[in-house]
């Protein structure tokens, strides 16, 4: 009788069920990060401030991407519009926070780390 070698171990081992079922499992979750890196790319939020006159838009971690400033709010004071450009930035960033607690629950329900992001934790 030939006594098995490691190398005849590991065959055996490629072809057991369990390790077909950990490696679609392995498979399935690297396709589900990828989703959801994908996803997380394309993040973004808007909020808008003085009667829509002020528009803030954000990428993901509320990095700005774009302010538009039109009509009467060219008229405000440097300290007036300002405040109105952080209005409307803060509330593109609680957007754009949103849309990731939104993916990160679709993915990965009943975690609860996200809602300190969307100010949903309780205090």
């Amino acid at each position: 009788m030939r006594r098995k070698n490691q190398r005849d171990r590991g065959n055996e081992l490629d072809t057991t069920p369990q390790v077909w079922s950990d490696v679609a499992h392995a498979e399935k979750t690297f396709e589900q990060a990828h989703e959801v890196r994908e996803r997380l790319a394309r993040v973004s939020g808007m909020g808008t401030a003085a009667r829509g006159d002020v528009r803030v838009t954000v990428g993901m971690g509320g990095r700005l991407t774009g302010v538009v400033i039109a009509g009467r709010a060219m008229e405000y004071s440097g300290e007036a519009l300002s405040a109105e450009i952080m209005t409307a930035a803060s509330l593109a960033e609680k957007a754009a926070a949103r849309e990731v607690h939104s993916i990160a629950t679709e993915f990965y329900p009943g975690l609860d780390f996200w809602d300190q992001y969307t100010g949903e934790v309780d205090r």
